[in-house]
């Protein structure tokens, strides 16, 4: 029986200042079909993003700087 992972990535971004800024941030994300769950933290500027399957953080990035005037500074796998 193969086990299932669940990847979790934190990325951090500039431009986060509201939350409408965060609803855009978690709607793009939402657009990726491997994305379970995002939570935007806006005083630490950064998002928990939880994946089914690897994404490239070139990706996500692209994504988030896609929506909105937000620019991604990391992106790095957590536990």
């Amino acid at each position: 029986m193969e086990v299932f992972k669940m990847i979790k990535k934190l990325v951090e971004i500039e431009g986060l200042h509201c939350e409408n800024c965060a609803k855009k941030v978690e709607d793009a994300l939402y657009g990726l079909p491997e994305v379970e769950n995002v939570e935007v933290n806006l005083s630490d500027k950064n998002a928990k993003v939880t994946l089914n399957e690897e994404v490239d953080d070139l990706l996500i990035a692209d994504v988030i700087n896609s929506a909105g005037h937000y620019k991604v500074k990391d992106v790095t796998e957590i536990s």
